[in-house]
């Protein structure tokens, strides 16, 4: 049982260390920024593309070391029927032995080549399981913020719901109401309760879905500060970003990382055909040996001592039964593959900028009408209210104004937080989502 409260203390107490080694503490409210720097530190994902970045760069290091040579050692303990077993120096001897390849045609400089391109391409691939996961917290991250927004303006309609329940109740004593004008205030107010608890629910969920993303237990105890954009909107308005379709278009073609790791992939084939046409080629390498005999020899060799060889090989491949030609017609077949699969993914990331500009678009357009359609439900709500309220009118134009009024406020929500999504679903479209 201590074990479980200890635990949980820690989990709000303890600062978690963020992803570019700042220490961001769940304890207090996150901004956008700390939620995606929990994220880069927490992800499995991000964890494994990091591991791959270190087996590129291994194989790196590799292609590198055949530049040097090669240094081996050995030793022996021997005996036979001229030496007999014990602890005498005739029964040892070791052997220290070098090589190294002095010349291959460029095999070794294209090899490293190879390897430097495929660690490029698996960086690029990091940027994308990055950028992915940045887009997945930012999504989270708003739909929370609009999930709570939405709560108080659920609560706003529920307030408004009651008093005109006792608005009502109170006109139909005075004989200016019906049973019916107080029966569909009540169930106005119902629906407002009920619309008040999906709009409860759906945040609980929003803030799990969060803290999923973020790598953290579901039931983690995060609080999210809100967008500072949102309170310039309702105050005044947003500075819209300006980009044409075509600088979008330009800019993703260049800069989206899965089309940068494929770019290099055909880098990395471009090579290995390459180095399968070197295979056909004479290497030319050396080797030396330096052999230690402790005991001078024995008999019958009891003049050789120490000695060392040093040789010269020059390999000629002559007959392989088209294993290399072969090798070398698969490396041209993937190469065409790869780019024919370059130019089908550049269509298609063209065509998903232009629906995300759209949307974007289309988002930036609904701030302006949201904010223009709140300030007209009030107004009409306002103006039913009083000629309600001095029996101009009946109920029923109350509740249709309370509707378009109730329509409006989450209409205005959700366009705000519909244009950040968008905003930042271009720029992932665009291959440029980075931490602000």
């Amino acid at each position: 049982m201590w074990k479980v409260c200890l635990s949980f203390i820690l989990l709000i107490a303890l600062p978690i260390s963020g992803a570019i080694g700042e220490n961001v503490s769940i304890s207090n409210p996150l901004t956008l920024e700390q939620c995606i720097k929990i994220a880069l530190r927490q992800s499995p994902n991000i964890k494994s593309a990091e591991l791959d970045l270190k087996t590129s760069n291994f194989s790196v290091k590799d292609a590198k070391a055949s530049f040097l040579p090669e240094i081996n050692a050995n030793g022996q303990y021997q005996f036979s029927d001229r030496t007999d077993i014990g602890l005498e120096k005739s029964n040892y001897n070791a052997q220290i032995s070098a090589s190294i390849r002095l010349w291959d045609h460029g095999k070794r400089r294209t090899a490293l080549n190879q390897a430097k391109a495929n660690e490029r391409s698996t960086r690029s691939e990091y940027d994308r399981v990055e950028q992915e996961l940045i887009f997945n917290v930012t999504n989270a991250y708003y739909n929370l913020l609009q999930s709570e927004k939405l709560i108080g303006v659920y609560e706003k309609l529920l307030e408004i719901s009651k008093n005109n329940v006792e608005k009502t109740k109170l006109f139909l004593e005075k004989g200016i109401a019906t049973p019916a004008d107080v029966a569909s205030a009540k169930v106005q107010q119902a629906n407002d309760e009920l619309a008040l608890i999906n709009a409860q629910n759906d945040f609980k969920l929003a803030k799990a879905r969060l803290a999923n993303v973020m790598g953290l237990d579901k039931d983690a105890p995060i609080e999210v500060q809100d967008d500072p954009d949102y309170k310039i909107y309702m105050e005044s308005s947003l500075i819209k970003h300006e980009i044409s379709l075509e600088d979008s278009i330009s800019k993703a073609i260049q800069n989206r990382p899965e089309l940068r790791s494929m770019r290099d992939r055909l880098d990395s084939l471009e090579w290995s055909l390459k180095q399968a046409k070197l295979d056909r080629l004479p290497v030319l390498s050396a080797d030396y040996n330096y052999n230690f005999l402790f005991g001078g020899g024995t008999p019958p060799n009891s003049n050789v001592d120490n000695s060392w060889n040093a040789v010269a090989r020059l390999t000629f491949p002559i007959f392989d039964g088209g294993v290399s030609k072969r090798r070398q017609q698969r490396a041209e077949i993937s190469i065409e593959q790869s780019k024919e699969s370059i130019k089908e993914r550049e269509q298609s990331i063209a065509l998903e900028v232009q629906q995300q500009y759209f949307n974007f678009e289309r988002a930036m357009k609904s701030l302006d009408i949201a904010k223009d359609q709140v300030e007209n439900a009030t107004l009409s709500l306002n103006v039913t209210q009083g000629r309600y309220d001095q029996g101009m009118t009946i109920f029923i134009d109350v509740l249709s104004a309370q509707a378009r009024y109730a329509q409006a406020i989450t209409n205005q929500v959700k366009a705000f937080y519909d244009y950040k999504i968008a905003e930042k679903s271009l720029q992932k479209a665009i291959g440029d989502l980075r931490i602000e």
